[in-house]
C-alpha cells in the first residue's frame, strides 16, 4: 500500500501498488502523482509525523511525496500507543469504580486471594502497553535517524507544505 502525503493535511493511499512499484516509478521517472484513479482519500488527515517520513522514503509526485505504507505505519503506531498509554489510567479508573467491576473484583477475591493485591486485573495489560510503546518509540527514532533527501524538502516547499519542526 502507498500513500499520497499532501500540504494542508490532505492524505490519499491506494492498495494497487507497494515499494515495488515505488521503486520502479523511482528508477523509471515516473509521477504516481498523475494516476488520478489510483487514489482514495484516508480516513484522517496527513500529519507531521506522515510528513516526516515522506521527507526521508518517499517519491516527489505532482502535488505532493508517495511514500510506502510501512514508513507511515511506523510513524502512526508511536502516536497511537502514545494516546493510548494516556487514556488507559484515566479509562482503568473510571472502568475499575463501576459496581459490575466492583463486584467481579470481590469475587474473584473470594475465590482467588490475593486478586486485587497482585492486580491482575490491569497490570499485565499496562505492562504490555508500556512495553509496545517502548518498541515503537524505538523504531520510530531508528526511522527517523535517516537524512531527509534534500530535493524530497524543496519539493514539499514548492508544492506548498510546511516542514515539521523537528524534521
Amino acid at each position: 500500500m502507498l500513500y499520497f502525503v499532501k500540504p494542508f493535511g490532505q492524505l490519499t493511499w491506494t492498495a494497487n501498488a507497494d515499494q515495488t512499484v515505488l521503486d520502479l516509478a523511482r528508477t523509471q521517472g515516473e509521477d504516481l502523482g498523475l494516476m488520478t484513479d489510483w487514489w482514495e482519500n484516508a480516513e484522517r488527515p496527513s500529519n507531521d509525523d506522515d510528513v516526516r517520513v515522506a521527507l526521508r522514503y518517499g517519491l516527489a509526485a505532482t502535488g505532493g511525496i508517495v511514500v510506502d505504507d510501512r514508513h507511515v505505519v511506523t510513524a502512526q503506531l508511536r502516536s497511537t500507543l502514545r494516546a493510548l498509554a494516556a487514556e488507559d489510567g484515566v479509562r482503568t479508573a473510571e472502568f475499575d469504580t463501576t459496581p459490575q467491576v466492583m463486584r467481579v473484583n470481590y469475587y474473584l477475591e473470594q475465590m482467588i486471594p490475593g486478586w486485587k493485591e497482585r492486580g491482575l486485573t490491569d497490570d499485565g495489560v499496562a505492562e504490555s502497553l508500556k512495553h509496545a510503546l517502548r518498541e515503537s518509540e524505538e523504531e520510530a527514532a531508528e526511522q527517523l535517524a535517516v537524512p531527509v533527501q534534500p530535493e524530497l524538502l524543496r519539493h514539499w516547499e514548492r508544492a506548498g507544505g510546511v516542514i515539521p519542526q523537528p524534521v
